[in-house]
């Protein structure tokens, strides 16, 4: 009996089959690529960033005097007289006649909306921010702070500053997601609002007006545009771009990627960048074994947020600033204002992504000094000639398809993604744009799919592969019922599923959520207070530096948009410099956290809609704050340093060097001695302000 079991053990060992060797190269591979259990002690995980914290405050409160405030100089006879000139326009402006309800009717029927330009009976040049917010209602935040108890303050801010721990950490809690946490935020603000409005708490929430629906249009024609582009052709547009950044070395894979991102944001805009990229960012680390994704996902979303920086229609808050800016910004003025700053916060980036992950993308060197080498002088460890040699293994054993050219399908990408980048280029509503083009590819992608793909085989094969003769299907009666036409599968049913509409839910509740925040006053306080002597010239050194530190807090917790929002109503002359260093700090200030960033959340979502969850909030700070205080002070410096914005405005009449030499503002426009005299006090034989600036 005993010797039996022995003979069918030893059967059993002999008939299993026996693990093949592996090729050198691939072996290395595979196992440099798996995870390493080591775990980083606290310091070495987030000392850098206390460290640059520490270091911001410290030089911020050495410039400005500390908490008093007492190296800021006090306000030149310039920035006065502009001051009183601003406050006199804005009475000016607010003194006009106006017909509400027309106005109203005309937004509803689609009339005037997003005009910049309104006609010379409308305001003419008064028109750009207060007129803009009060009259069409585009990007509009209405102070209704002074409505709210401090218990309804304090109740708001708690549910927001909650649900905000929530996005930022979701696994610490229920596995819901963070699209969910984010409507549950909202909804559950509405529900909060009407309760306190019930109980005479605080006013009535608007909560249409603070959904703004201009990206939630555009991510949608982004990600159908996204569809169309990667679905359409195999081997065409789509895998030609993923395949462009493949590598087997990974530092170099690492820099194909923030090279792409940063262009690519510029041309088009952040956002799509990084909906398109994210899974073939991924997937390119599936293909390569890698298993901390960390370093390629924070290279394709962090540039894409400083690259963005580089033009105005690069992000959200860059359009929204042209928008509400009083004098014109154009787009080679915007350009050439921040190729500098961005070039040096790139540059700073790329160094920190590089000496952060060092292990990951120089595998085998010894440190910095053996990093500088690799790069510079084509330096290779065995292990990067390992990888090289697995990866030219994998194309011996599975040789590439050499494609057939570019088809005619390929070449109508082409085609269709020119136009689409010629549009944004020319500044052409963004989402009409995409939009338009996902209509375009989803009409041609049909065409083809109906006339052009081989149908889908639907024959049945027995177990000896074999195929089955068709099934026969009979009625009551015993006659047989003819087959159907084949019912034609429509993109209703395919390719518009894919189209990602938690995302979509997830910036809905982000705007309830902020929009009800904002209300409270609370941003704006806080702005108010921090800034103290340096809010009437805040982007004059040393206030510049404490302002940036300001707006890095306010994006990161309030988001960049309303930010931006809250400067154009309690700025609306700041000048265009004034502009720029918004636009650059609040887009750089985006890396700072994983909310910072409507780009970090993408990435966040969609690499993990393909199974990588390792973009977390956990992993992403302790590279994100010191990476992104080094850029943004390094660019803030050069952007103080050199810049051709002006620093007056135009249209105020802040420009002229004589402005400031007459005693009042009516005095410098009226250019008499008598302007103040009647009873309009500063209109000289006019009956109205809007009569004396037509």
């Amino acid at each position: 009996m005993m010797s039996d079991l022995e003979t069918n053990i030893d059967t059993l060992l002999v008939d299993q089959p026996r693990p093949q060797p592996q090729p050198a190269a691939v072996e290395y591979e595979y196992q440099h690529q798996q995870p390493r259990s080591r775990k980083q002690s606290f310091m070495r995980k987030w000392g850098p960033a206390l460290v640059a914290i520490a270091g911001v405050i410290a030089l911020n409160f050495a410039l400005i005097g500390g908490p008093s405030f007492s190296n800021v100089p006090a306000l030149n006879e310039k920035q006065l007289f502009a001051r009183k000139l601003g406050a006199e326009r804005t009475a000016a402006v607010e003194a006009m006649d106006f017909d509400f309800e027309k106005a109203k009717l005309d937004r509803k029927m689609g009339r005037n909306f997003g005009s910049r330009n309104l006609s010379e009976s409308d305001g003419g040049i008064m028109e750009y921010t207060r007129r803009r917010h009060r009259v069409l209602g585009d990007y509009v935040h209405e102070d209704v702070s002074d409505q709210f108890t401090a218990f309804g303050k304090w109740t708001v801010s708690i549910i927001y500053f909650a649900f905000w721990v929530f996005l930022m950490f979701p696994n610490w809690f229920l596995p819901i997601g963070r699209p969910g946490i984010a409507l549950g935020g909202g909804l559950t603000m509405v529900v909060y609002r009407f309760i306190l409005y019930s109980f005479g708490h605080g006013p009535v929430f608007d909560a249409e007006k603070v959904i703004i629906l201009e990206p939630l249009f555009l991510l949608f024609g982004l990600m159908l545009t996204t569809i169309y582009l990667e679905k359409m052709e195999r081997g065409g547009l789509f895998d030609k771009l993923r395949n462009s950044l493949d590598d087997p070395v990974n530092w170099k894979r690492s820099w194909k990627i923030m090279l792409m991102s940063t262009i690519g944001s510029a041309a088009v805009m952040n956002d799509s960048v990084v909906l398109i990229f994210s899974g073939v960012v991924v997937d390119l680390c599936v293909r390569h074994k890698v298993a901390n994704s960390m370093p390629y996902l924070l290279s394709l979303a962090s540039t894409a947020n400083i690259g963005s920086a580089f033009t105005m229609t690069g992000n959200p808050q860059n359009i929204l600033i042209v928008s509400l800016a009083y004098d014109d910004i154009s787009w080679t003025e915007f350009l050439m204002n921040m190729v500098l700053p961005v070039l040096g916060a790139s540059l700073v980036n790329t160094i920190m992504v590089f000496l952060w992950y060092g292990q990951e993308l120089f595998p085998g060197s010894s440190g910095i000094g053996e990093h500088l080498a690799i790069l510079f002088t084509g330096r290779k460890t065995p292990e990067i000639i390992a990888l090289e040699n697995a990866h030219q293994a994998k194309l011996a054993q599975n040789p590439v398809e050499e494609s057939g050219g570019w088809s005619i399908w390929s070449k109508l990408q082409v085609l269709i993604a020119a136009i689409f980048l010629s549009c944004f280029a020319l500044g052409y509503d963004v989402c009409v744009v995409s939009i338009s083009t996902g209509c375009v590819l989803m009409v041609v992608n049909a065409y083809k799919h109906q006339h052009y793909d081989p149908r889908d085989d639907l024959t049945e094969y027995d177990a000896e592969g074999n195929a089955l003769p068709p099934k026969r299907m009979y009625d009551m009666d015993g006659n047989e019922i003819e087959p159907e036409e084949e019912e034609l599968i429509t993109e209703s049913e395919t390719t518009l599923t894919e189209v990602d509409y938690g995302l979509l839910l997830l910036f809905m509740g982000q705007f309830l959520l902020i929009g009800s925040f904002d209300d409270t006053g609370v941003p704006q306080a806080f702005f108010a207070f921090t800034m103290g002597d340096c809010a009437d010239q805040m982007t004059s050194v040393p206030c510049v530096y404490w302002f940036v530190m300001i707006i890095t807090i306010l994006s990161n917790v309030a988001s960049n948009v309303p930010v931006c929002q809250m400067l154009a109503a309690t700025f609306p002359y700041a000048t265009p410099y004034d502009w720029m260093q918004v636009s650059f700090s609040a887009t750089i200030a985006g890396n700072l956290t994983m909310l910072g960033s409507a780009a970090n959340m993408i990435v966040a979502f969609q690499a993990a809609k393909v199974g990588d969850r390792s973009f977390t909030s956990e992993r992403h700070a302790p590279f994100g704050i010191p990476s992104t205080i080094l850029s943004l002070y390094l660019g803030t410096f050069i952007l103080t340093s050199i810049h051709f914005a002006p620093e007056c405005s135009e249209k105020l009449g802040t420009c002229e060097d004589e402005y400031y030499q007459y005693d009042n503002a009516a005095e410098y426009y009226q250019y008499g001695d008598d302007a103040a005299a009647g009873e309009n006090q500063y209109y000289e034989q006019e009956e109205d302000a809007q009569d004396y600036y037509n």
